[in-house]
């Protein structure tokens, strides 16, 4: 991990979580690519509450207009009305899997209105999670809201219940691994995840590394179109379409229900973009 992603990692955790950590110097250049990276992740809110908390620190050191385009940005975020959900993210929306058993399984239980609403909201913060780490990288807003989620709402949360769902949808091993992503980048104790089992697993800082390099530079979606002048049908992005399958087949240990169904399904969402 470079030091622009240490330094973002650690202001999110001062900002979201109200830690103390210490800033590591880098030149203006480097600050604006921390900006970038915080715009690109949808996270810089919580950046700016970091940067808040650690500004009196020797080695934070921003010119006077980044400062001000740190201002300005945060004051149009906050300023914006809600906006719909884009079509990508509407695809990746936690209350519904791809694999069609697993998601007659959910809705079962999320029509089972005797559950705990908490624990619901819970399972599906998982399932939203794990469907962006199969298709769009490391998902930090989301990881941040897991932490959140954990920190304020573990004493209402039926870990039994939730344990047990997502043994019935074969979500342990994807739960597993966002736990042990709060471990490595959002500073929480094991103790506090209880809800899986948190075995050391020794690949987890090069699986964070890859999911945060290939979030840093994603190509954009592929879709497949269809010119005016010839019957064949073309992708924008090759090179998405081979991300896509390397990524589903490292890692399938931790989604293996899913990881087949969610390619087809992306697949088959590419293709409805080729115009009649």
């Amino acid at each position: 991990m470079d030091i622009i992603q240490r330094n973002i990692f650690k202001l999110i955790r001062c900002g979201a979580f109200n830690t103390k950590e210490q800033i590591e110097p880098m030149s203006a250049f480097k600050w604006a690519k921390l900006f970038q990276l915080a715009i690109i992740h949808d996270v810089a809110c919580d950046v700016y509450e970091g940067l808040q908390q650690c500004k009196d620190q020797f080695f934070l050191r921003m010119t006077e207009a980044q400062w001000e385009l740190w201002e300005k940005t945060i004051n149009d975020i906050r300023q914006a009305p809600p906006s719909e959900d884009q079509e990508e993210n509407e695809f990746l929306k936690a209350d519904h899997l791809t694999n069609p058993i697993l998601n007659h399984k959910l809705q079962n239980i999320l029509d089972d209105e005797s559950s705990d609403t908490r624990t619901r909201q819970l399972l599906l913060t998982i399932i939203r999670t794990a469907r962006h780490i199969l298709n769009e990288g490391l998902p930090i807003k989301e990881l941040i809201l897991l932490g959140k989620e954990l920190r304020h709402e573990s004493n209402r949360i039926d870990f039994n219940t939730l344990e047990k769902w997502l043994r019935s949808l074969t979500f342990q091993q994807a739960a597993h691994l966002e736990g042990a992503l709060l471990v490595e980048l959002l500073g929480f104790e094991k103790e506090e995840i209880s809800f899986i089992s948190m075995t050391d697993d020794s690949h987890i800082k090069q699986v964070a590394q890859e999911l945060i390099e290939f979030t840093h530079s994603r190509p954009k979606n592929y879709y497949f179109t269809q010119g005016d002048d010839n019957i064949f049908i073309h992708t924008n992005n090759g090179s998405a379409i081979l991300g896509h399958v390397r990524r589903s087949a490292r890692y399938f240990r931790y989604f293996p229900s899913e990881t087949l169904t969610n390619f087809f399904a992306t697949f088959a969402h590419s293709l409805s973009h080729i115009e009649e």
